[in-house]
């Protein structure tokens, strides 16, 4: 590369590429090569060329040469990241060996012109391949990556064992973006080019919202830049959302850039916006926004919740709201608690999670099939509900079933009410066993119950494994009640039995039975602790239920209110 150098255009790149005193290039070295020639040094060498001798090229003092260890890099990346040896263990960890050396030498690539030719092809493709980074803690690589995100050997095995895949990738662009140095800066963003290329808008919308406020000129150029082709290869709608939320914030050249593709008259209406500042807000990372909609059926089937929570709060929406709209008037609930029920319907009404997925012939049939599951499902749902009536308040008596239940007599409704309490107590583990006298106390006390989240946190769950557990529970108790009304024995031990004559000689205190069974189950739970603190802490500052009671007067239980509420919670 010294061999072709070229005096005349080393002064023409040097005045380019700003090299000046003061200047973002200060101090750069130029042999005056074009980028053409470069490249067919590239070609001519990468193959032979060992990984191991390529920073060695990273930290020339020429540009060129620079240029040339970036775009050999890319070159060995390029040839990993086929269709073929996409998922190959092997090219796996060769592209994660090249992208760890990639950012272990990210400050080399110290130009606008080194970060655009190589920043996407290996940071912005690694993103929507698999990776072994974070898996194996111990790896060369991942030590490697460690000291890239904590400057710490030491807190690497801790740093990497603590964070899924998705978050690591999250980790490796934040660190970018929060750099000192401008440079990678431009990578956090210029790197979404890939991604954007490959259908996928969330990493330049992330990255572009924060640098909106970034100082320096290069960035604006390079955040207009990447949410033009954003808007090209994915969207103009979603470009078009991005910039009612910010245009009015945006840097004039930032803006210009973004709409440099929309029509003349547009792109006007646009820069007519007056410019004011306000605080940058970060949105969260969707990692399927882009995904065809038949690929779901694969990813949510290797048990990504995820996927189908975003597939039905994100992509769907619309469509499920119009179905919803026509059973609105017959449901009591709304339509975020319903989308909810519908996701942990889907996941939880077969042997395994997912089970109903398997019956999709064409995955490319999937959205209409999940739409007309949901509506199946609010059919289902709505004739369950108009068994009871909903114009009840909380002052008033609640309306009966008009199916079975209502033939029963009260001392019958009493009796299966002890049995099920009994019941439950003896088959449910000890966390489910809380969970159900929580919701029983909860029925009692008519307050608003802690929240799941909490309530989830305090139990040492995950919130998914929270509702799921909640759910299941409830699916239980629904199935042992219909085994009630239909005469059937549920098999209570001796202790349980002579429980369930207690509650039903006392059902008028019953709140105090449970009250005393639910203190028990919490001494019986490892996370007792937490447990008691977080009902300690909405007694004294939230108002919500904890289940004592606000007096010291006895609750008495209306059996026909009671039933009723009890029904209406197993339905929902």
């Amino acid at each position: 590369m010294e061999s072709l150098q070229n005096e005349a255009q080393r002064q023409i790149l040097m005045g380019f590429f700003k090299t000046g005193p003061g200047e973002y290039g200060e101090g750069d070295e130029f042999l005056g090569l074009k980028v053409p020639q470069t490249r067919e040094v590239v070609k001519a060498v990468w193959k032979d060329f060992a990984l191991s001798e390529v920073p060695k090229l990273m930290m020339n003092r020429w540009h060129e040469v620079r240029l040339c260890g970036l775009l050999i890099l890319v070159a060995k990346f390029e040839q990993l990241a086929t269709k073929r040896l996409e998922n190959d263990e092997k090219a796996i960890r060769g592209r994660d060996e090249i992208l760890t050396m990639y950012l272990q030498y990210a400050e080399q690539a110290n130009n606008w012109d080194l970060v655009d030719l190589s920043v996407h092809k290996i940071l912005g493709h690694w993103l929507l391949l698999p990776t072994y980074l974070g898996s194996d803690i111990y790896s060369k690589e991942n030590r490697s990556l460690g000291v890239l995100l904590q400057d710490s050997h030491e807190e690497t095995p801790k740093l990497l064992d603590s964070l899924d895949n998705k978050n690591l990738r999250i980790k490796i662009l934040d660190s970018l973006a929060q750099s000192d140095n401008l440079w990678k800066q431009r990578m956090s963003i210029v790197c979404s080019w890939k991604t954007s290329q490959m259908g996928d808008p969330s990493w330049c919308l992330r990255y572009a919202e924060i640098h909106l406020h970034h100082p320096h000129d290069l960035m604006h150029k390079a955040v207009g830049w990447m949410l033009r082709e954003m808007g090209k290869r994915v969207s103009e709608d979603l470009l078009r959302d991005f910039l009612r939320q910010h245009a009015h914030e945006m840097p004039r050249t930032m803006l210009r850039y973004a709409i440099e593709k929309l029509p003349e008259q547009e792109r006007q209406y646009w820069l007519s916006i007056p410019h004011t500042f306000s605080p940058a807000k970060v949105s969260k990372t969707n990692r399927f926004a882009g995904i065809p909609l038949p690929d779901f059926v694969d990813i949510i089937l290797k048990g990504d919740d995820e996927a189908m929570y975003y597939l039905l709060h994100n992509r769907l929406s619309h469509q499920l709201q119009d179905r919803f709209s026509s059973y609105r008037q017959h449901l009591y609930d709304n339509f975020e608690d319903i989308i909810d029920d519908f996701f942990l319907y889907l996941r939880e009404s077969g042997r395994y999670p997912y089970e109903p997925l398997l019956r999709i012939k064409k995955k490319e049939s999937f959205e209409s099939w999940l739409l007309n599951t949901f509506r199946n499902y609010l059919s289902n749902r709505t004739e369950a509900e108009h068994h009871v009536d909903w114009s009840f308040d909380s002052n008033q008596d609640y309306g009966s079933l008009s199916d079975e239940c209502s033939d029963l007599t009260d001392e019958r409704k009493i009796a299966i009410v002890s049995n099920l309490i009994a019941y439950a107590h003896q088959v449910f583990y000890p966390r489910v066993r809380f969970i159900f006298l929580r919701s029983m106390l909860t029925l009692l006390n008519k307050k608003r119950a802690v929240p799941n989240k909490e309530m989830a946190e305090a139990l040492d769950m995950t919130l998914l494994a929270y509702r799921v557990a909640v759910y299941r529970m409830k699916q239980k108790i629904a199935l042992f009640r219909i085994r009630m009304l239909k005469g059937e024995s549920l098999r209570l031990d001796d202790e349980h039995i002579e429980m369930a004559r207690q509650i039903n000689r006392d059902f008028a205190h019953l709140y105090p039975t449970l009250f005393q069974l639910y203190v028990e189950c919490i001494d019986t739970l490892k996370t007792c602790t937490a447990v008691k603190n977080l009902r300690q802490q909405y007694l004294e500052a939230r108002g919500y239920a904890v289940h004592e009671q606000d007096t010291d007067s006895t609750i008495t239980i209306r059996i026909p209110a009671f039933w009723d509420i009890l029904n209406r919670w197993l339905i929902t």
